[in-house]
């Protein structure tokens, strides 16, 4: 599904955006988590696009958006998700983030709630506890060490489950020959995971929330999604069978839920 991106202007700088799905479908928007660019979507999109409009773009620092000087915060970042919107001038739809990307899609819910119809958070969290400041500082010094290989090898333990990992043999190799991120932009955004702190001002997002886990996750681990679903008004929390790249283990699985919860609540 390899697609010309679009580039558009914004006030926040020029963003690389791809737009899949049949014109005049409710749109949906996607934010991408940690060291992931636009292309991280590609095994859901068919799911979603049966009844959506999507809008996957990268985020500063990765892919071909503009890698600019760090550190980044998360909600500098959930700036730039405005700023996209606005652009594209989408009105209210429903946001999609999976990982930092779900972190993205709070601040941007807190500070900008009539871009926003519902957010679907995938495998993130709401408050940056002692385990991820470690792990996301150790991430951040690899990129800027410039060790790309033992960043990769981190990557992939964290995000994909051993069961995954057994099913599939050839995923070992095929993740270490992925061209890495950009380490500058990586270490500049794993910086704003580690200081990502909105779970204290969930308590006033009104608009309907979808919750998924991976009940195998090691990263964002499931007590966190129930802590992020706990402190949403209007919540619900899903887990599937999956480590923390659930729409990568599963997805038809995670396109089931996303969809199903799209469609009840008319969500676009």
């Amino acid at each position: 599904m390899n697609t010309v991106p679009e580039f558009i202007d914004t006030e926040r700088g020029r963003f690389a955006v791809d737009v899949h799905g049949p014109a005049g479908a409710p749109p949906v928007i996607l934010v991408a988590g940690l060291g992931d660019d636009r292309s991280s979507w590609e095994p859901v999109l068919p799911f979603l696009t049966r009844g959506y409009r999507c809008v996957t773009f990268d985020n500063r620092g990765i892919g071909l958006s503009p890698v600019t000087p760090g550190p980044y915060s998360i909600a500098g970042l959930a700036a730039d998700a405005h700023a996209v919107h606005r652009a594209l001038v989408l009105g209210p739809c429903a946001a999609i983030g999976s990982s930092m990307g779900g972190a993205i899609c709070q601040e941007w819910a807190i500070r900008h709630p009539g871009d926003l119809s519902g957010v679907v958070l995938s495998n993130s969290w709401g408050r940056t506890d002692t385990f991820l400041a470690v792990l996301f500082e150790h991430w951040g010094s690899l990129a800027s060490e410039g060790r790309a290989a033992q960043l990769l090898d981190s990557l992939l333990l964290f995000c994909m489950s051993p069961g995954h990992l057994a099913r599939n043999p050839g995923a070992v190799a095929e993740f270490r020959a992925t061209p890495p991120p950009d380490l500058r932009g990586f270490a500049a955004a794993a910086s704003a995971c580690r200081g990502h702190d909105a779970l204290s001002r969930l308590g006033g997002v009104p608009q309907p929330a979808l919750v998924l886990a991976g009940r195998h996750d090691i990263l964002t681990r499931p007590e966190l999604s129930a802590e992020l679903a706990e402190a949403l008004p209007a919540a619900e929390l899903r887990l599937v069978d999956a480590g923390h790249m659930t729409f990568w283990e599963v997805p038809e699985a995670w396109g089931g839920e996303v969809s199903r919860w799209l469609n009840e609540r008319g969500t676009g």
